[in-house]
């Protein structure tokens, strides 16, 4: 009598044939064993791509921490101020840099201490502030004097005329009076610096104030009250 084999399920609940008496007698598998997974081989390649890029991290935050060291926080110019003129506080403010081997900054602390002085050159905006570059300059110095001139239009040259311009202030004769008039101030020029310049109420005229010496400062009054002042702007010297 033959035994008959129960069938036998798999692991989705199919019935799958039973081994025959020679798969028995032979010790035969009723199912074939998976192979063992083989373990993937390290590529040279990527690793020296690992320790290149970990060399390359480490150097990145060693230049970054040693520029954070060397960072300071200075003041800069953010409004162009003309030599003479009085600097606000608009016209400064704060910004961090690195290291700034051979220029001689102002450091920010100070910056409230500028306000309220005079650019001893001129500032450009976007620039760092220079040290000694504003000062508590008196004006007028001492043999120097302060003449105000309104100058009608014509009599000066418009925009050029910014604070700490060199210029000429030169006599002309009475209004009206004949070609060849002469007087004590005719062909007078005197010398001047600009101090600051503001338009006239009439929107035509200019009021400048200008530094002269302080002998002159009498006459340069005399020929504005007179109007008979022309100014011209030199070049610096």
């Amino acid at each position: 009598m033959t035994a008959t084999q129960a069938p036998r399920w798999d692991v989705r609940g199919r019935s799958r044939p039973a081994a025959t008496p020679d798969q028995i007698s032979a010790g035969a598998p009723s199912t074939p064993v998976p192979a063992s997974p083989v373990k993937g081989r390290r590529n040279p390649k990527w690793i020296a791509l690992g320790v290149v890029a970990l060399c390359l991290g480490a150097l990145g935050g060693l230049f970054l921490y040693t520029d954070l060291s060397k960072a300071q926080t200075v003041v800069a110019v953010t409004s162009t101020v003309y030599r003479g003129s009085v600097v606000k506080a608009t016209d400064l403010t704060a910004v961090t840099v690195g290291s700034t081997p051979g220029i001689r900054t102002v450091p920010a602390a100070r910056l409230e201490t500028l306000v309220g002085q005079r650019a001893a050159v001129d500032l450009l905006a976007g620039s760092l502030l220079p040290a000694d570059a504003i000062a508590p300059v008196v004006l007028p110095a001492a043999k120097r004097a302060l003449v105000g001139v309104n100058l009608p239009v014509g009599r000066a040259p418009q925009g050029f005329l910014v604070p700490g311009s060199a210029v000429r202030l030169i006599a002309l004769p009475p209004e009206g009076s004949d070609p060849a008039y002469r007087d004590k101030y005719s062909n007078l020029a005197i010398q001047g610096r600009v101090v600051d310049s503001t338009p006239g109420a009439d929107g035509l005229s200019t009021l400048l104030n200008v530094d002269v010496g302080a002998d002159q400062a009498a006459t340069v009054g005399t020929l504005a009250a007179q109007n008979r002042v022309v100014v011209v702007r030199d070049a610096e010297r």
